[in-house]
C-alpha cells in the first residue's frame, strides 16, 4: 500500500484521493515534527479514501485493522506510534506495547471530513495523545 512505502522514509502519508490545502500539510507536518523533536514518536496515514490504501482497498472503514496491518508492514524499520485517520475514525499501532489508553483517548476526539477535516483531526489527535497523563 501506498503509505507504507512512504512512512519509511518520511513521518506522514497524505491523502492522495482527496485535496488537502498547504495549511492543512503543514500543520500537521509541523505538529509531527514538533513532537518527534520532543521524544514522542509517532508517523501518521491519512486515509480518506480507499484508492489510498493500494491492494488492500478491503480496509478502508476499518482504521484500527489498517493501523495494525501498517504497522506490521513497517515494522521491520519502525515499531514506535503509528496513527491512522480515517473519515470514520482513528487507528493506532505501537508494536508490543498496550495501546488501551490511545484507544481510549481517540474515541474522545473528532473526525472532520474531506481533506482538510481529516489532517487537522490528526493534529487535534496528536495533541490529544501526546499530553501528560495521571497514573
Amino acid at each position: 500500500d501506498p503509505a507504507s512505502d512512504i512512512l519509511l522514509i518520511q513521518n506522514v502519508f497524505l491523502t492522495y484521493s482527496v485535496t488537502v490545502s498547504p495549511a492543512a500539510k503543514t500543520a500537521l507536518n509541523q505538529e509531527v515534527s514538533r513532537l518527534n523533536k520532543k521524544g514522542f514518536r509517532v508517523k501518521v496515514a491519512v486515509i480518506a479514501d480507499p484508492a489510498d490504501l493500494g491492494a488492500v482497498p478491503s480496509l478502508f472503514g476499518k482504521p484500527q485493522l489498517y493501523a495494525k496491518f501498517l504497522g506490521t508492514e513497517i515494522a521491520f524499520q519502525y515499531t514506535n506510534r503509528l496513527l491512522i485517520v480515517m473519515p470514520n475514525g482513528f487507528g493506532f499501532w505501537r508494536k508490543g506495547k498496550s495501546i488501551v489508553r490511545e484507544k481510549k483517548i481517540l474515541t474522545s476526539v473528532n473526525v472532520k471530513q474531506g481533506g482538510d477535516g481529516l489532517a487537522y483531526s490528526a493534529v487535534n489527535a496528536l495533541k490529544a495523545l501526546s499530553k501528560p497523563h495521571k497514573k
